[in-house]
């Protein structure tokens, strides 16, 4: 895998890509809570590729900086012009947090198990994909995470593992490099704009020809929502 992602620029093929992303919170006690996706990629140069996907993790925290989480995903992909995919994939996962000073930093690791339906053939085929991500949040003027109105940076790489199963798909991801600007509005919402680095391979054809890198702009809107707690009457 490592050796695939330094491969030189020159062997690949590049496009770019827009992602617009909803992620809504819904916060049910301090220690548990429900992460959602909503969102839409496009491709600039190719009006046959296009994905919707919508995501739900939920997320039980088992100490201060320490969770274990299950993703549940489903996508509708257009690969081709004659080439459509629908795809669940179930991910659990464990993520760590170490805030540093001002810094925020962290690792993810998840097992994502996909089954995909490829619906010109009518068929059903399944993989395994590990996945490694690192991330850091780093407040640009405030003194932490935790404050209200300030920008933020925000970057992670995020490493796949590929193996050798039967999925066709247009962009099978080896390698995520983001970086990108925040703004924290208040406790609810954030925006971001965000810019990654993919390198991937299209699997629909298997020869070495068809690596590609692109260029994804994301554009995000991150929304939390908390359950009302009922209010307990004072004992006189």
């Amino acid at each position: 895998m490592l050796s695939y992602c330094f491969l030189p620029s020159s062997v690949a093929q590049t496009t770019e890509q827009i992602w617009l992303e909803y992620r809504p919170t819904y916060v049910f006690t301090p220690k548990v809570k429900l992460d959602m996706r909503l969102s839409f990629r496009d491709e600039f140069d190719d009006t046959n590729w296009h994905t919707w996907e919508a995501r739900f993790i939920p997320v039980i925290k088992l100490g201060k900086d320490f969770d274990a989480n299950l993703g549940l995903s489903f996508l509708e992909t257009s690969q081709s012009f004659n080439l459509s995919t629908t795809e669940i994939r179930l991910a659990p996962g464990v993520r760590y947090k170490l805030p540093w000073k001002r810094v925020e930093l962290g690792a993810w690791a998840r097992v994502e198990f996909r089954w995909v339906h490829d619906k010109q053939e009518s068929e059903w085929n399944y993989t395994t994909r590990p996945r490694l991500r690192f991330f850091t949040d780093i407040p640009i003027n405030a003194k932490s995470m935790e404050g209200d109105h300030f920008f933020y940076a925000s970057s992670f790489v995020e490493f796949f593992y590929q193996d050798d199963s039967d999925v066709q798909e247009r962009y099978a991801q080896k390698l995520w490099m983001r970086v990108g600007l925040g703004y924290k509005l208040n406790k609810s919402l954030r925006f971001e704009v965000l810019y990654t680095r993919q390198d991937s391979k299209n699997t629909i054809n298997t020869s070495f020809e068809d690596l590609t890198n692109e260029n994804i702009f994301v554009l995000a809107l991150r929304h939390k929502l908390k359950t009302k707690q009922k209010k307990v009457p004072a004992t006189k």
